[in-house]
């Protein structure tokens, strides 16, 4: 018996046609094993309290919408737990899953689950899971993992390697979730394949942009859902798909029909939910001569295409210190001077260095302020140094990092709170810290120092301006000028206008790049390969204007959305 099958139980055993089975399954007059387990099925399944309402709703620490009550409830009721969420990007399509996933679990009728996102948000799903939703579910790192553990999320880029394959299809899982889902809309990719051929009862895909190239895209992906729902290809496309263009779907009314019963998509428009304006500035610290010695030596250091490996790396790795605060540098290169005497002169040299130019910079948006401000770094001894600096400045700030308890963590987040904006509070967080922490009631953020990676950036912004905030949300980066990270804001700023983007749409626009290399890895490589300035600038132009064309090829999947929106109308 088929997982679709099984799933239609209550249907089967309803049918008129099928009354002498169901009376046999029910009286146990059949020695069938298959039989025997169909009819203990059907009898938990009858006990099963009926998809009127939510049950789960209550246990939860969210703020739940109606639009995603509601397309949970749809889910449940009316797709038998095989949907495609494809709400608009900052909607909520996580919340609406994660209802989904409680619904079922509270109701016995889903014991493993299994979550396939990005690498970039498997530690946020899991962050968000528990705190939002109190279900605390591993991490998959190893091939062992995925038997190990009977609910368990991990990178979809993992999971498709063949030796983690090889275990994720070797049992059942009662339900998958797969996020960013527009990354499997190609049915000849591992990924597409990976996922149709796992045991699965009930399937969640979750994109705001099921069609980026054209309708076949879309189809691919409710076929995954529902084999058969859209008929063959050849039939989907006479009926439904524009010949002179493959991303204008025609027979809108019928293709609303059929995807009505599979797909749910709210747009920002139809629902009662706005976001709030976003405002960013850029502040470019001029470093001191002390800093600027040790940012150069440093640089020098870290530079050559002779690099490899996790020498490259740990060199990288000071490089990014060095653009944070002398402290941070000086930390790294203590440890490093145990083991290899290259680094204890400069050790030394890092420890000598008192200036601080950017936390001048923070001390004057905390005054102007007036009102609570969150500073992101990603360095415990930055973080120290710059509660510090506030504190002789007379601004009072909170520490929030990875190492703090459950406890501390709430009350560091309830003292940040509970401040009067006149007081102008500060919270100093490290991304780890703040994983997961939703904090709308403030709305001014500082980049202290920037991630290279666009996503860890979209993220921190994330925090804070999502559903619930209320007021406009600004967001100050900070770059230590004529360094490698004023290059990268460059980009960031010019080339994607990242800071007008609704958060969630990054990913997609890094999706669309056509060198598969992450954004991070490749500025990585021009940094290490390219030592003469004038090679340098011209391959950091060259990756600008691959992001420009990355930029300009989302605002057509834009468009595409557009046409397909037609069929929500």
């Amino acid at each position: 018996m088929s997982d679709f099958e099984s799933d239609r139980l209550t249907v089967v055993v309803d049918s008129p046609a099928l009354g002498k089975l169901r009376d046999d399954l029910l009286s146990g007059r059949t020695g069938r094993p298959e039989l025997r387990q169909l009819r203990i099925d059907a009898e938990r399944l009858s006990l099963v309290e009926a998809f009127d309402r939510l049950l789960t709703t209550e246990h939860n620490r969210i703020e739940e919408y109606p639009h995603q009550l509601q397309a949970a409830l749809r889910v449940l009721r009316e797709m038998r737990g095989r949907a495609l969420l494809a709400d608009e990007v900052g909607l909520g399509k996580t919340i609406e899953a994660a209802l989904v996933m409680k619904e079922y679990l509270a109701r016995g009728m889903v014991r493993t689950v299994l979550i396939l996102t990005p690498p970039s948000l498997a530690r946020q799903w899991q962050m968000e899971l528990s705190e939002k939703f109190l279900e605390e579910i591993p991490l998959a790192d190893r091939p062992g993992d995925w038997l190990r553990h009977d609910r368990v999320i991990g990178s979809l880029d993992t999971a498709k390697q063949a030796r983690h394959a090889e275990k994720l299809l070797c049992r059942p899982w009662d339900l998958v979730i797969v996020d960013e889902a527009h990354r499997i809309c190609n049915s000849k990719t591992l990924g597409w394949k990976l996922v149709d051929s796992l045991q699965r009862r009930y399937l969640l895909l979750l994109t705001a942009t099921p069609v980026q190239n054209d309708l076949r895209e879309l189809y691919n992906l409710i076929t995954l859902l529902r084999p058969g729902q859209l008929g063959s290809y050849r039939t989907f496309r006479a009926q439904f798909v524009d010949p002179g263009d493959p991303r204008k779907p025609v027979n809108t009314p019928r293709l609303k029909q059929l995807l009505s019963e599979c797909m749910v998509r709210n747009r920002r428009s139809q629902v009662a939910v706005k976001l709030p304006p976003r405002h960013a500035r850029t502040y470019a610290a001029p470093l001191s001569p002390s800093e600027r010695a040790l940012y150069d030596r440093v640089a020098a250091l870290s530079r050559g295409s002779h690099l490899r490996g996790s020498e490259a790396m740990r060199l990288l790795l000071l490089l990014q210190e060095a653009c944070s605060s002398p402290e941070a540098v000086a930390s790294t290169l203590r440890q490093l001077a145990l083991k290899d005497e290259r680094f204890v002169t400069l050790a030394a040299e890092a420890e000598l260095v008192s200036e601080c130019a950017k936390a001048d910079s923070v001390v004057r948006i905390a005054r102007d302020a007036g009102d609570r401000v969150l500073v992101f770094t990603e360095y415990r001894e930055t973080q120290k140094r710059l509660a510090a600096h506030l504190e002789q400045a007379g601004i009072p700030a909170v520490l929030f990092h990875g190492g703090l308890s459950r406890g501390e963590r709430f009350e560091a987040v309830r003292r940040f709170a509970r401040h009067s904006p006149r007081e102008a509070p500060v919270m100093v967080s490290t991304e780890s810290g703040c994983e997961g922490q939703n904090l709308q009631f403030c709305n001014i953020l500082v980049n202290y120092d920037l991630p290279w990676n666009p996503m860890r950036l979209e993220q921190r912004i994330g925090r804070l301006h999502r559903l619930g905030q209320e007021r406009d949300v600004h967001v100050f980066n900070l770059a230590a000028a004529d360094t490698i990270e004023a290059d990268l804001l460059e980009l960031l700023e010019k080339k994607i206008r990242m800071f007008e983007l609704v958060v969630g749409e990054m990913d997609l626009i890094l999706g669309l790049m056509a060198d598969e290399t992450s954004f991070e890895q490749a500025i990585a490589r021009i940094w290490l390969e390219y030592e003469d300035p004038l090679d340098y600038r011209r391959e950091m132009a060259r990756l600008g204007d691959q992001v420009a064309l990355a930029r300009r090829r989302f605002e057509e999947v834009q468009e595409t959305e557009m046409l397909l929106s037609r069929v929500f109308e």
